[in-house]
């Protein structure tokens, strides 16, 4: 009876422990959308040469639904590898959703009764802030670097130690 115990007790110390963690892992992973425009061949080159190594980095989710960050891609051009010849340009804009946190609830659930202000309540869930945008021109063997570019400035601008401006008053 003693070992059935101990058994018992060690298999949930052991697997509840491992789904605690895993509970832990998934709150800390950032979650992002990747939105990509160009031509139909070069955008799934693009999206998996990016889904890659944005994946690589650890801790991103890529979602679809709300987002923490939003990756938007122009694609310009042939991504093509083998259009070595032809010119590629990148245009990437990194946003992230405005946070509504610092306008109180009974303003926003006021608004929702008005018709006039419903539309700025509305405008305010599309609301995005600009964090950082890049421009990378290249080949067509140049694309796997400009993917991973984009993802290790992503990396070290957004995702880096976050920068308090007054840090140093």
């Amino acid at each position: 009876m003693r070992w059935i115990l101990v058994g018992v007790i060690v298999f949930s110390w052991v697997f509840g422990g491992a789904s605690f963690d895993v509970g832990a892992v998934e709150k800390s992973l950032v979650r992002v959308k990747l939105m990509i425009q160009a031509d139909e061949e070069s955008q799934t080159v693009v999206a998996n040469l990016l889904r890659k190594e944005l994946r690589a980095l650890g801790d991103i989710s890529l979602v679809n639904e709300k987002p923490d960050y939003e990756i938007r891609v122009i694609v310009m051009g042939s991504a093509a590898k083998d259009k070595e010849n032809s010119g590629v340009a990148f245009s990437t804009v990194f946003l992230n959703p405005y946070v509504r946190s610092g306008i109180p609830n009974f303003y926003l659930n006021r608004c929702k009764i008005d018709k006039e202000d419903l539309q700025i309540t509305e405008d305010l869930e599309r609301t995005q802030i600009y964090k950082d945008h890049l421009l990378q021109v290249g080949s067509g063997k140049d694309i796997e670097q400009i993917c991973k570019d984009i993802a290790q400035n992503f990396k070290g601008n957004l995702l880096g130690p976050p920068r308090l401006s007054l840090q140093n008053r």
